[in-house]
């Protein structure tokens, strides 16, 4: 059986680029509780054909909510 996925979209402020950008989330049930399985951003210096890394890792932030 597959685990189920809840999707969520959080609007962020970046503290790189100091933009509004939006963050796509995917949350998977793992042992009963919602573990951070994915996410996408919505900064268009990420999302390029030639894509730059983030130094800030929202991995961490977001699993904190």
């Amino acid at each position: 059986m597959q685990p189920k996925s809840r999707w969520e979209k959080c609007p962020v402020k970046c503290p790189e680029e100091k933009i509004e950008t939006e963050l796509l989330l995917e949350w998977r049930e793992e042992d009963g509780q919602e573990v951070l399985n994915s996410i996408s951003c919505k900064n268009p210096k990420l999302m390029d054909l030639k894509p730059e890394d983030c130094q800030w890792s929202c991995w961490e932030e977001m699993e904190k909510r």
